[in-house]
């Protein structure tokens, strides 16, 4: 029997549930600041995940062989802004920790390394954890442009924030 039927699929896949891209969470640890503001996130970019590689060739065609882990993609996050703009008084003050706006010096090792954590968890239907990505070393590199317009009169703003980070755990369940 072919594993391409459509009982296939129903047996395996909807028996056991489909993740939703809906269901998720967003966390973060951030030393030297008051906990998290952040409520709810409209969206989330999850990285990608590759290899450093070196090509090796002995005889015949090269080979990549991996030596180590690269992440080399940044998380996106986009939030809903309230009307005090505490989320972006937030991030401002996260990156203001990171880099100093008066010296222009850095404090990565206080700011990044021993004090700032972030944790995307995604939900099944029930609320239960299914997984979780904890990112290390992680801070807000960007603040991406904030659309104002006078034609969104029903619409709200929001703020969306790229992250960089060291690597990250994967976890399921």
């Amino acid at each position: 029997m072919s594993n391409s039927s459509i009982s296939h699929f129903k047996s395996f896949y909807l028996e056991r549930g489909l993740a939703r891209p809906t269901r998720y969470s967003v966390e973060f640890w951030v030393k030297g600041l008051s906990n998290a503001p952040i409520t709810h996130a409209e969206s989330v970019s999850l990285p990608s995940r590759s290899f450093v590689s070196i090509p090796e060739q002995w005889f015949g065609p090269v080979r990549n062989i991996p030596i180590g882990n690269k992440y080399d993609s940044s998380v996106v996050i986009a939030f809903p802004l309230s009307d005090d703009q505490t989320e972006r008084s937030f991030f401002e003050n996260w990156m203001n920790g990171v880099v100093s706006p008066l010296t222009n010096e850095g404090d990565y090792k206080k700011w990044v390394q021993e004090g700032s954590s972030m944790i995307i968890k995604t939900l099944g239907m029930d609320d239960s954890i299914t997984s979780t990505f904890t990112f290390n070393e992680v801070y807000p590199s960007m603040i991406m442009p904030t659309q104002l317009d006078m034609g969104q009169r029903n619409a709200w703003s929001s703020i969306t924030v790229q992250f960089e980070y060291r690597g990250y755990k994967y976890e399921k369940g």
